[in-house]
Formats: structure tokens, C-alpha cells, sequence
């Protein structure tokens, strides 16, 4: 799945590049003049291997730059020689999963990240990396295993509350969802993604009321989120308030306007505003 994927990122030089990589979105690229900085740090990491081929750190670092670039193959392969070099503990098995996992092999990704934690068991934020991946496998009941391991080992993860209560609510449970998604929030009360969920939730009980909340807060958060603009408006039509969520409607196909959906929903709204059917 990609809705762990929606956050986005503002990268200012190759230092902060590197420093935000250790959990950059695969949706995260860099402007013109971090790709030259980019390229640059490419360049003088292979120098250093020129001279001390051996080095674990400086292939991990590598590695880091080709991700960046999106190098995807080169990253691997450096991952890999850092690898087989031992002394890198499990920071290059973890690169070598965000490798993989561009590219779209969660298995090895999978795989990757379980080696991690072989070295570094209790390291909850490799739990939650593993999670992420499982759940993007369909992986759910495994998924859901390992965003609880990384809440047992950082009860503030708030990101993993979150994410364990949507893959309760797909399962079904959407109690329990909305008892993780309070949970995150608590935590984190400005995420967009938790209010989002969480209203989802009401939705599914049919509580409309309830819904409209979050999702009016996922929108002052992140005003550029479509699919909250939507499911306000349905929570407002729910609601017989047809006027408020045709402006809600609206302003989702504002942010994506070839959403077929969106239009298709709006024009059954306007509809039912003037009491004409649909056509």
C-alpha cells in the first residue's frame, strides 16, 4: 500500500539529504542543486573506495547518495559490499531493505529487514519499516504482529499506533482501529494521516457527526489532502448539509482534477441539491 507513503519532504543540502534518508519517503526527491550536491558526494565516496575498498561505513554512505539519486541497482550493491563487510551492524541491512523496497522487491525488503532485527531485536523503528512493508505485501496479520512489536518496544510510537489501527480496521475491527488511532493522536495530534484514519473509522459505524470532525482537522492539517476533502463531503451529505459538501467535493477535484470519483460524486450532489436525479 501508499498511504504510509503520502508525506511529504523539503530537502535543503547533501548533508540534510543524507540526515533525512534514514526514513525518507520513496516518494522523497531532491531539487537541482541537492541532485548536483547528490552527485558530487557520489564522486568523492568512490574516491574514498579507491583508496580503502574495505570500508563498510563509506559503502553505506554510497549507498545512501544512490538512493537519493535513485540509483536503485548501485544501491543495492553497495548495501550488499557493506554487507558481506561486516562490522556494519544492521544500518546496511536497513539500507539494503529501502533499496529493495524501491524497487519494488518487498520480499527481499522483507528479508532485509528481518536480518536487521536478527542484530538489533528490540530497535522498534525497524519493526515498524517491516510492518510497513508486510502491509504493502498484503501482509496483514503479519503486518500487524510487527507494528505491536514496535510498540512494545517504544509505547510513543506514535506512527505505529496509527498504522496498527488501520490494519485493525481492514481486518474488521474497527473498535480497536479507533481505540489505536486515539492512541496515535495523543501522541501526535497534529498528524493528518491519524485524523484521517480515525474518521475513516466513524464512517464505518455510521457516524457521521463524529467523522466530519476528523476529517474538517485532517484538512486544516493538510489542506491539500484529497481524499479527506471527499469523505468530508460524504460526511456532510450524510448529514443533508448538500451545499457544504459540494464545496468539499470541489475542493478535492481542485487538488486531483481528473479524479473521475471525485467528479462523479460531485455531480450526484448537485443532484440531490436540486432534487433532480443524476444522469
Amino acid at each position: 500500500m501508499n498511504r504510509f507513503e503520502k508525506r511529504r519532504r523539503t530537502l535543503l543540502s547533501a548533508a540534510t539529504l543524507l540526515f533525512a534518508l534514514n526514513w525518507a519517503s520513496p516518494s522523497s526527491f531532491p531539487a537541482d542543486q541537492e541532485k548536483e550536491d547528490v552527485q558530487n558526494a557520489i564522486i568523492r565516496y568512490k574516491a574514498a573506495l579507491e583508496v580503502n575498498p574495505n570500508n563498510p561505513a563509506t559503502h553505506i554512505k554510497l549507498g545512501n547518495m544512490y538512493l537519493l539519486s535513485g540509483e536503485l541497482d548501485q544501491a543495492v550493491e553497495s548495501f550488499k559490499k557493506a554487507v558481506k563487510l561486516n562490522g556494519s551492524g544492521a544500518e546496511a541491512e536497513v539500507g539494503l531493505a529501502r533499496a529493495y523496497s524501491r524497487k519494488k522487491d518487498l520480499e527481499s525488503a522483507i528479508n532485509a529487514y528481518k536480518e536487521a532485527l536478527k542484530l538489533e531485536p528490540n530497535n522498534a523503528d525497524y519493526h515498524y519499516k517491516l510492518a510497513q512493508v508486510l502491509s504493502r505485501k498484503r501482509r496483514d496479520d503479519d503486518a500487524i504482529v510487527e507494528f505491536r512489536q514496535a510498540i512494545k518496544f517504544n509505547s510513543s510510537h506514535a506512527a505505529a499506533h496509527r498504522d496498527l489501527g488501520a490494519e485493525l480496521g481492514l481486518k474488521g475491527d474497527v473498535e480497536a482501529q479507533i481505540s489505536e488511532e486515539k492512541k496515535a493522536l495523543e501522541l501526535a495530534p497534529n498528524d493528518p494521516d491519524s485524523h484521517y484514519y480515525l474518521g475513516n473509522a466513524y464512517l464505518t459505524l455510521d457516524k457521521p457527526a463524529e467523522a466530519q470532525k476528523c476529517f474538517e482537522k485532517c484538512v486544516s492539517l493538510d489542506p491539500r489532502y484529497a481524499e479527506a476533502h471527499h469523505l468530508l463531503a460524504v460526511t456532510e451529505a450524510a448529514q443533508n448539509n448538500f451545499e457544504a459538501a459540494i464545496k468539499s467535493e470541489e475542493a478535492a477535484i481542485k487538488i486531483e482534477p481528473d479524479n473521475q470519483s471525485f467528479k462523479s460524486t460531485l455531480k450526484k450532489l448537485r443532484s440531490r441539491k436540486t432534487g433532480n436525479p443524476a444522469k
